[in-house]
Parts: structure tokens; sequence; C-alpha cells
């Protein structure tokens, strides 16, 4: 486990922190302030995509200049084709038993998950442009995992001292980053699908297994809605 060697460091993590959380939060809702200009809803998604990449490219500047040191401060584990693909295997095989029960949970507990108005609207725009629909996958897979998994839940452990509070509190304010959808389901539905990213980051060591799996998630969850 990495540790913190100057302890006027700890002050500079914390903001990071605080900016990896904030940052994507308005870059995700961005487009509320750009809607009274009358700019069009495909538009003011783009508009809102875009701002999250800027987000990643605040936090590698900020961890660079400021913190002196990588983005990823977990070094990157190298897989061979064959045990990259049994990564992504078993991420998806977890990613599928924790939705699954989780959504047990919520029909037993009968939980009034509501629709998504936010959602519903999203759908319809990428019923009519599946580049859309695409760039918004490949934009989640990317910054999310960049954000929440590469740069947040190390920085997160260093700071706590404390590797499974690092996983829950990430995945946590991962889900509530979807809270603008209006749903409870859409809350507790990334919180679930965070945590295990978050065991698998931690397990594996390698972003890349979970940009992909992120983006083949997310497209084929939408793709089954349109």
């Amino acid at each position: 486990m990495l540790k913190i060697s100057n302890p006027t460091k700890k002050p500079v993590l914390l903001i990071g922190i605080i900016l990896s959380v904030l940052l994507p939060f308005l870059a995700m809702y961005f487009s509320l302030l750009v809607k009274k200009l009358g700019i069009g809803s495909e538009t003011q998604f783009y508009i809102s995509r875009f701002a999250i990449w800027i987000s990643v490219l605040v936090l590698f500047l900020y961890s660079i200049k400021i913190e002196k040191q990588p983005l990823l401060i977990w070094g990157e584990t190298e897989y061979s084709i064959t045990a990259f693909a049994k990564a992504i295997f078993i991420t998806f095989v977890k990613l599928f038993i924790a939705v699954y029960i989780s959504s047990l949970l919520i029909m037993l507990l009968k939980i009034n998950t509501g629709e998504s108005a936010v959602l519903s609207k999203a759908l319809a725009l990428f019923k009519k442009n599946h580049f859309l629909l695409f760039f918004t996958c490949i934009t989640a897979g990317i910054t999310e995992e960049l954000i929440f998994r590469g740069y947040l839940l190390p920085r997160l452990e260093l700071v706590l001292k404390n590797k499974n509070l690092a996983i829950v509190l990430s995945s946590i304010l991962f889900g509530f980053l979807h809270i603008g959808y209006g749903t409870l389901l859409n809350v507790i539905g990334p919180i679930v699908i965070g945590f295990v990213f978050a065991i698998q980051y931690d397990k594996y060591r390698n972003i890349k297994i979970l940009m992909f799996c992120h983006f083949a998630w997310d497209l084929l969850l939408l793709m089954a809605k349109i």
C-alpha cells in the first residue's frame, strides 16, 4: 500500500479528492447553465460530455503540477491478451451477479425506484443519433474510470489508510454523480457498479480493463433500452 511520504502533501491530496468529485458533477450538469441560452438538447448533451473530458485534463494537470505525481499513482499492470480477456469476463460476471442481487433486494424491499424523465429524454436522443450514443458510452467508460477509479480511489486509500473504506466511499460518490437522473435506481445502480469496478481495479491494477467493461456495459444497457 502506498503511503504519504510528505505530511504537507495530505491537504493537497484532499483538495484533489474534492476536485475529482466536484469537477465531473459540474461537467455533467453544465448543460443546465446553457439551457437558458436556447441551445438544443442534443448540443447540450455534447457540451456536458466535452466538459467531463476537460475535468480529466484539469485533474491530470493538478496531479502533475501540484501533487507532483502521475494521475494514476497505482502502476499499470500489463497482461497478455488472454489474461486481459479473462479479466474482462470475470468483471462482467461479477457485475451481472451484483446487479441481479441488488435488483432482487430492491424488489423484496418494495422500493419505489420510479422512472427517470432525464434518462427517457436521453434515450430519445440516442435513438435518433447513434453516434451520440457511442460518444456518450466511450466518454463515460474512459473519463469516469480515470476520475473515480484511477484518480480518486488510490488517493482516498492514501488519506483514509483503509482500502475497504476507500472502495465503499468512492462507489457512493460515483453513485451520487448520477443523482441528476432523478430516481433512486439511478443512484443505487451506479453505486453497485462502482463498487464492483473499484474492487476489480484494486485487484487487477489496470485501468484499461475497467474502461472497456464500463464502455461495453453502458453500450449494451442503453442499446437494449432504445
